[in-house]
């Protein structure tokens, strides 16, 4: 079974989500930020032994806005050059304990609701490599979460991974 989108717009609204105690936007990998205005754009990941330190590099970026400026009439306006996070939708890859990796499928898309419920356990996952690049960030986190640092939009500070809650 194929994944086919229904347009509806869903997942290009509500991205912002609180998460471990933070607030986050939408997900950009840093060749991404440049799609939108640097006004709705802050850092997102973070690797090193404190921000603003020698050393410290940002893997990835957000959106700061709740819905993403690129909508138009449930279309997107970018389809062909959108973010990775976007492109992945509604599945991602993430590491457990072991480094396995666990495809996710997000049910809140009415279209993976159809799919899952009308699978015979084959599922046509159509953009893995912008999913592989995602996954590559999530593992960033289980190799050393004491240097991992997330951006808190609601505090607009840096919060080290392994003091989230």
């Amino acid at each position: 079974m194929s994944f086919n989108c229904r347009q509806c717009g869903l997942c290009c609204r509500e991205l912002l989500q609180k998460d471990m105690g933070i607030r986050r936007g939408l997900t950009l990998l840093p060749e991404e930020a440049k799609l939108f205005h640097e006004t709705q754009v802050k850092p997102y990941l973070g690797y090193g032994k404190r921000p603003y330190e020698k050393g410290f590099k940002i893997h990835a970026y957000q959106l700061t806005l709740p819905s993403c400026p690129h909508l138009t009439d449930n279309k997107c306006t970018i389809y062909e050059k959108r973010p990775a996070t976007c492109r992945q939708f509604p599945f991602s890859l993430d590491p457990d304990k072991e480094q396995v990796i666990l495809l996710g499928v997000d049910m809140n898309c009415p279209a993976a609701v159809e799919l899952v419920n009308n699978s015979s356990g084959l599922i046509d996952f159509p953009d893995r490599d912008s999913a592989m690049r995602i996954y590559e960030l999530k593992k960033l986190v289980t190799v050393n979460p004491r240097r991992v640092w997330l951006y808190d939009l609601d505090s607009d500070k840096w919060v080290c991974y392994d003091k989230l809650g």
